[in-house]
């Protein structure tokens, strides 16, 4: 069964979304239910429409993938409002007390007391700054998921956010894209993941895609492609790979790390496969769902090697050495 496109076109627009750009906006049903409602389009700095064909199945799949790892996500589903095609999503903050606080709002409020190197750009995240607003700041797991074995703190989980981008290739996890929930009580969450469109190869053409996937070049082969992928975070001025971000976090946590790779050794590729073959072909192409498939699983193996290098960072005197080698 093909996952269902969403006709919004009856929704009632409420209101654009400040961050990002005006493709996002909020609207309603009539039932009176709120959605966000993101665009393949958007515009560029020249204020110029464009498209950003494969934002919409990115997107989904990385939601349908995070619900199969348990990892909290935002809920997305295919949508079109008559003009453009893109996804929805649910409000995530059920609460009307309640209040999401981006990363970039975190990491300028926050500096200060933890007395770490603040980069000059939001989107510079310093990755051990992050760790240490996580463990002392926002400390509790996200509002409405259940914690999992060595799973329980925002630490814990913000590592399975990490580990999902190396999965997906996702390199868009700026400071923007992630950030904390603060209650009516005043209680600091991990918020849910969210944003995941920037991966599976979404931006390539199928030709790319068709002669990657065929080359018998290891320089042009999926392999080799998914090892490039960059996150937004930085040890001092150096960018790291979304594989490496992920990495350093499981130094850093490492049982959560393991816990997380035992969910992903679950995600066999008769999954992966399940999950993005539902994906209709009018948006979807058969080589972008091959190729995504192939991310998926090149980006897996390479992940499940760290396993027995996680298991000697938790004896604290190995770990310790570790993290002095990244400085």
């Amino acid at each position: 069964m093909k996952y269902e496109i969403f006709d919004i076109s009856n929704f009632k627009q409420e209101e654009f979304e400040p961050l990002g750009t005006k493709a996002k906006y909020w609207c309603s049903d009539p039932a009176g239910n709120h959605y966000l409602f993101k665009s393949i389009e958007t515009y560029d700095s020249t204020n110029k429409l464009i498209s950003r064909d494969g934002e919409d199945w990115s997107e989904k799949i990385a939601c349908e993938i995070s619900k199969k790892l348990f990892i909290p996500c935002a809920d997305y589903e295919l949508a079109h409002n008559n003009t453009t095609r893109g996804v929805i999503t649910k409000n995530f903050i059920s609460s009307d007390n309640a209040y999401l606080v981006t990363g970039n709002e975190i990491l300028k409020n926050y500096s200060a007391p933890i007395n770490t190197e603040i980069p000059k750009k939001s989107e510079k995240q310093n990755i051990m700054h992050v760790y240490i607003i996580l463990r002392r700041i926002i400390r509790n797991k996200p509002l409405g998921f259940n914690s999992l074995p060595n799973i329980k703190s925002a630490a814990d989980f913000f590592t399975g956010y990490l580990m999902l981008d190396a999965l997906l290739s996702n390199q868009d996890r700026h400071s923007e894209n992630w950030g904390l929930i603060v209650t009516g009580k005043g209680r600091f969450h991990l918020a849910p993941s969210f944003d995941h469109a920037a991966g599976l190869g979404r931006n390539e053409s199928d030709a790319t895609k068709t002669h990657r996937l065929n080359s018998l070049d290891q320089g042009q082969h999926v392999s080799t492609y998914v090892q490039r992928a960059k996150s937004y975070f930085y040890l001092k001025d150096k960018r790291l790979r979304t594989f490496k971000a992920f990495e350093y976090f499981g130094i850093l946590n490492p049982r959560a790390a393991l816990s997380w790779l035992g969910q992903l050794n679950a995600l066999t590729t008769d999954i992966m496969q399940a999950t993005i073959d539902p994906i209709p072909a009018e948006i979807m192409s058969d080589v972008s769902k091959k190729f995504a498939l192939e991310m998926l699983r090149c980006n897996k193996a390479n992940m499940m090697t760290l396993i027995p290098f996680f298991k000697e960072n938790l004896d604290p005197l190995f770990r310790k050495r570790q993290i002095k080698t990244y400085e």
